[in-house]
This record gives structure tokens, C-alpha cells and sequence, in this order.
């Protein structure tokens, strides 16, 4: 400000110099006008400087609700990164590491909130922007879960309305879940409403995930939930007095450069001096200072990815909630936040602590046998891969950030059997396969790492290596990898050619899995996880190719009529590749009438398609005939409660 007036000075005495010692009125003239333009510029001047100083003091009195970047341990932001290592910054930001936590801004949100009217349990939700800001005028959650709390049920409409700001979002890829600040501190919650990218539609966050709908609305806090792993060394840190308060702090929003290469002071100043750089860059010498998730072993290397891709347990819940993870890279993962293996860890205090307050706490992430079934966890998938006990895959021999494409960060020349043929070279794909060389049945991961795997609205590649068994099949009800291409053969027909090729031992089979489509049964009597991967499969390419196309409308009607929201979803997404149904309409998140609907609609569709096949007694094309059979065994459903934890 003390420049600002000393300019004003030199301009109003170079204003005042024509007025009283210039010649003529015209000069006089001109410096009335001239100190005119002045007082103007200078009045318009300090409204401006005080609607700027307001404006910052809003934006400090927001910025005390979010979380804040900035922490102690030699953390210092990408920022600092930037000006050395150009290509690895680029290609870290152009990734979905970066965006999976942002604050609220126009560049980050892409739902549309410009006057956007939602409902959900009866209750309104009115969105719109204001300037740069994210609106919700809602129920207020807060006094009703207080209400709540002291055993008084509100009924719908009742509830005080309130303003929220939206201050965060989780997510860029596929969906943007959003969050708003609670009543103190920078406590985050759960907006009940996400946003589909591809679908462009606000859908509730129940909805988005694979949740029985009978089970109430969970409250979602992100501090200590989503700051594990969606932010760069996060610590929630609740008040000791009042847990419910929050002063969160993290390194930095989204998934950073320190995230895996290790806090960045040290090496920051051991490399401030360019010439010392030049002269480390020529001596090929390794900088200890940080860390190069490829330059180390297997095991540590794939442990940086195992901080957050990976199902673990807390030791030291209370040290955490206060300082974070202690883990950095280059670290052993086990020795802080060890990750969970359901059958070596059954007997831990943890785990049978855990079962006693939540049942189904393994169910709703793990297969009976211990392989994870739930996406984001894919380091569980990889150490129980002979692959990685007994050889050197890491998750880098796969997948790299910085030489890949964003969407699944899959290394250059990754894509078909590169990785697995760089050490298993002495097998001759055709003949091991017996499937042809070019074909989907000769390609490793088709049969070694099947899409087993729930998360995110689809079906996900199952990280962890083995091959396919028609035993485990029938004990864990997980589907092998055969029966997930061929959706129209039995698991007789798998069991046959796998004794036949491989020398597995023959199993003894119900008379529905002799007679009957293994995907088919699934698709009608599986639990909701089944019939979700299922639903993906008919819609899968290679799967469409090789078991046909125009038996599988009856079975993804049907499941247009499943309880499960994202059953639904991933059903329409399916039944609309098939020809005859590409403008197909149907929202997904309708009632049971509009569901119903929908299911005959594909019913009449599907009678009226030409050339259809009807004698494959396997996937029961022959509908009519088979209405009985089918009913029976829609009857027997697997309708436990499920709630994959992705």
C-alpha cells in the first residue's frame, strides 16, 4: 500500500503542476480533468483492494474447512519437482493418481450443477454454482442424525434445509463423488449423490456401488476413510477431546510424486546446486536421498503400490489417527500396516476382533478361499501369486506412471504376452493354449488373470495369477476363467478339456452343472457380486464371439429386474451391445414397475430377432419351453446381503 500511495502522489503533483503554474485555460482544463481521472482511478482502486481483501478472507475462512496441505516430515509438494524431472511431472499429471482428491474448482468438477434438481428417500436436493463455488441446498443431515441418535425417526420432507458448500471431489476417471464440510473443524461428508462420466448423470451414491439397498445409507467421513489412500500422507487428526472435530492435514491432495518416491526435502537439497547435478547425472550414480520404486527389489518395489492397493490392517490405530502411516517407500509395508491375508491371518487377534463387530467384514472383500474379489486391491491378488513368491514380478514389470497411457497405466508393449513370455520363454503359446496363436484364448492374462474382480461398475482383471479349476469353481463359487469366455458351456464341458489337456484330476458335479450353462446358472441363482461379473461377460467382446450372441438378451432382461442397483447397471450397459438393442432406453435407478417394464420390452425384442438358435438346452434359449425350469431355478437366488468393499 505504500507504493500504491506514492504513486498517487507523483500522479496528483504532476496533475496539480498544470492547474496552478500552466499557461491558458486549456492547461488548467486538462489538469482538473487529468486529477479527476485520478480521485476516480483511486476510488475505484480501494473498492477493488477491499472487494479482493474480502474475497481472500472468504477463501481463508474456506480453506479452514478442508483439509490442508502442507505437513511436517520433509514433505514439499510436486511443485518442487517440476523444474528437474519435466517429463515424469507431465506424465504424473496428466494421470488419475493426481485428480483422485481435488478441491472444488471449475477446472476439477465436471458434474453439472447450473440448476439441477435430485431426490432421494424423498428429500430434494437443489445444485447450482456460484461463480467458482458448488452449491447444495439439502435437508440438513446433521440435526437429523442427532435426531436420529436420540431414537426419533423424521419423516421425509421434515428435515431443516441448509446451504452446503462443496468444497472436495474423489474420483475423475469414472465417477465424481463429492463432499461438504461438516459442522466443525474440516470434517468431510459424504454428498448422498455422485456423478457417472460416461453416463453424464447424477446417480445416489448408494447406487454407484454394489450395496444391498435394504441396508441404511452409510455416513461417509472422508477423513478417515478416503484420506488413506486418495491424498499423499494423510493424517486425520481428530481432537482428543472430541473425536468428531477434525484439523486434517495431508502433503498433498491427490496422489502425488512423494507418495511414491518418498518425502523430497533431502533430495531437494542435496541437488539445489545445478553443477552438482551435471556432475551426478554423468557419474550414473543412485541418489539415496529418494526413492525409485524400479530400481528396487520385487518385493519392496511392489509394496510402494501395496500402501493403497491392498486390503490392510492398523496395528497402531491411535498413532495413526494423529501422525498418519508411517510407511515411506523403500520401507517393509509389513512392519507398519501389514496387508491382509484372510487364510495366514485367520487366527490374529485383529481379524477375529474385527468378525465379532462386522461378519462379513472378509465376505465383502475376499472369495471363501482368500483371493480378493474387490477392485483397488490388487498388491492382496499379486503376493499370492506364485509369480511373485517363487520369481520377480512386481507391479512395474506390468505397469508404469510415467511411460503408459492414463487409463490403466499399462506399460508400453504390455499389452499382450510380453510380460509373461519375458520368463516363461520356453512355452509355445499355441501348443500350451490350445487355443490359435492370435485368437483371445492364447492370450495369458485371458486365462490367468480372468476378470474375477468387482469394482467401479464392471469387471476387473483378477491380479492374482492361477489357473483355471472347475474344483474351486464349485467350492468358493468364484467362475474360471473358461466358463467366462465360453458363457454357453457347462462346467462338465470345462472340466473335460482341462483333464484332457492339463491332466487335472476329474470332479464330481451336480446334474445342474452337467446340464446347464455355468454363466446361465450364475446369472440366475448367483449372489449379487455372480450376477454383476456375469452381466459384464455377456457384454465382453471376446465372450460375445466365441458363445454367441442372440441367447443372451433373456438373461440380462432378467437382470434389469435385480434388487441391486449396479446388477442393473452393468446389465443395460451389456444388453445395449447387442445389435438389436443399441437405443435401448432404460434408467436403471427406477421402481420396480419401470423395471418390470423394461424385461418384457426385451422379451419381445428378443422373440422377433431372425435366425435365432433355439435347441441350445444349455442356456435355455428355447424360453418358452423352458419357463418352468428357468422359474425354478430363479427361486433359488442367493439373496444374502452383499456390500463389496471396493
Amino acid at each position: 500500500m505504500k507504493i500504491e500511495w506514492l504513486l498517487f502522489a507523483v500522479v496528483l503533483i504532476a496533475a496539480l503542476i498544470p492547474i496552478f503554474r500552466g499557461k491558458g485555460r486549456s492547461w488548467r482544463f486538462t489538469g482538473l480533468i487529468l486529477l479527476g481521472s485520478v480521485v476516480v482511478t483511486i476510488a475505484a482502486a480501494a473498492a477493488l483492494q477491499k472487494q479482493l481483501t474480502r474475497r481472500s478472507q472468504l477463501r481463508e475462512q474456506v480453506m479452514k474447512t478442508l483439509p490442508r496441505e502442507g505437513r511436517p516430515g520433509g514433505f514439499v509438494s510436486s511443485d518442487s519437482c517440476q523444474a528437474c524431472h519435466p517429463r515424469e511431472y507431465h506424465t504424473w499429471h496428466r494421470s488419475y493418481h493426481r485428480t483422485m482428491t481435488q478441491y472444488a474448482a471449475p477446472e476439477s468438477v465436471k458434474a453439472k450443477f447450473d440448476n439441477v434438481t435430485l431426490e432421494y428417500h424423498g428429500e430434494k436436493y437443489r445444485l447450482e454454482k456460484r461463480r467458482d463455488e458448488f452449491w447444495a441446498d439439502m435437508p440438513d443431515m446433521d440435526w437429523k442424525h442427532a435426531q436420529m441418535a436420540r431414537g426419533r425417526l423424521v419423516p421425509a420432507g421434515e428435515t431443516p434445509r441448509v446451504s452446503k458448500r462443496i468444497g472436495m471431489l474423489t474420483g475423475s476417471h469414472h465417477m465424481q463423488a463429492f463432499w461438504y464440510s461438516g459442522p466443525s473443524g474440516n470434517i468431510q461428508i459424504g454428498f448422498p449423490f455422485v456423478y457417472l462420466l460416461a453416463d453424464q448423470k447424477w446417480v445416489p451414491r448408494n447406487d454407484s456401488f454394489l450395496m444391498d439397498p435394504a441396508l441404511p445409507a452409510p455416513v461417509q467421513i472422508w477423513n478417515n476413510n478416503c484420506v488413506q489412500c486418495h491424498t499423499t500422507a494423510g493424517q486425520p487428526r481428530p481432537q482428543r477431546a472430541n473425536k468428531t472435530v477434525m484439523d486434517t492435514h495431508v502433503a498433498e491432495i491427490g496422489i502425488s510424486c512423494e507418495a511414491c518416491h518418498g518425502p523430497a526435502n533431502a533430495h531437494i537439497a542435496e541437488n539445489r546446486n545445478p553443477l552438482d547435478r551435471f556432475r551426478f547425472h554423468h557419474s550414473a550414480g543412485v541418489d539415496k536421498k529418494i526413492i525409485n520404486p524400479a530400481r528396487l527389489d520385487h518385493r519392496r518395489s511392489s509394496q510402494v503400490c501395496g500402501q493403497c492397493h491392498g486390503v490392510k490392517w492398523i496395528p497402531a490405530q491411535e498413532r495413526w489417527q494423529e501422525e498418519g502411516f508411517s510407511f515411506r517407500p523403500g520401507a517393509d509395508l509389513d512392519q507398519s500396516t501389514p496387508i491382509l491375508r484372510p487364510v495366514k491371518h485367520a487366527e490374529e487377534l485383529f481379524v477375529k476382533e474385527t468378525l465379532k463387530r462386522d461378519p462379513t467384514f472378509l465376505s465383502d472383500r475376499f472369495w471363501s478361499d482368500g483371493m480378493v474379489r474387490v477392485s483397488g486391491r490388487e498388491f492382496n491378488g499379486l503376493t499370492e501369486s506364485p509369480c511373485f513368491q517363487r520369481g520377480t514380478l512386481s507391479c512395474v514389470s506390468c505397469h508404469s506412471m510415467h511411460d503408459s497411457a492414463p487409463d490403466d497405466q499399462l506399460a508400453r508393449h504390455k499389452e499382450s504376452n510380453a510380460a509373461c513370455v519375458e520368463c516363461h520363454k520356453s512355452i509355445r503359446v499355441a501348443e500350451h493354449t490350445h487355443h490359435a496363436a492370435n485368437s483371445s484364448g492364447s492370450l495369458c492374462y485371458n486365462c490367468h488373470m480372468p476378470h474375477t474382480t468387482y469394482g467401479l461398475l464392471k469387471a476387473i482383471r483378477s491380479h492374482q495369477i492361477d489357473s483355471p479349476s472347475v474344483e474351486t469353481s464349485s467350492k468358493t463359487g468364484r467362475p474360471n476363467a473358461c466358463n467366462l469366455c465360453h458363457l454357453d458351456k457347462t462346467l462338465e464341458w470345462t472340466s473335460a478339456h482341462l483333464t484332457k489337456w492339463y491332466g487335472a484330476k476329474p470332479v464330481e458335479l451336480s446334474a445342474e452343472d452337467k446340464a446347464h450353462s455355468a454363466a446361465a446358472l450364475l446369472a440366475l441363482k448367483g449372489d449379487a457380486g455372480q450376477r454383476a461379473l456375469i452381466a459384464w461377460h455377456m457384454g465382453w467382446k471376446p465372450a460375445q464371439e466365441i458363445s454367441g450372441r442372440k441367447w443372451l438378451a433373456p438373461y440380462l432382461g432378467q437382470l434389469l429386474e435385480d434388487p441391486y442397483g449396479t446388477v442393473r447397471y452393468v446389465a443395460l450397459r451389456s444388453l445395449k451391445s447387442l445389435p438389436e438393442f443399441r437405443r435401448f432406453e432404460f434408467d436403471y435407478i427406477s421402481g420396480p414397475d419401470e423395471r418390470r417394464r423394461a424385461h418384457e420390452d426385451t422379451l419381445k425384442i428378443w422373440r422377433d430377432i431372425k435366425d435365432l438358435d433355439r435347441t441350445a438346452a444349455e442356456v435355455f434359449v428355447d424360453f418358452e419351453g423352458t419357463r418352468n425350469e428357468w422359474v425354478k431355478l430363479l427361486e433359488q437366488r442367493n439373496n444374502r446381503s452383499m456390500y463389496l468393499q471396493e
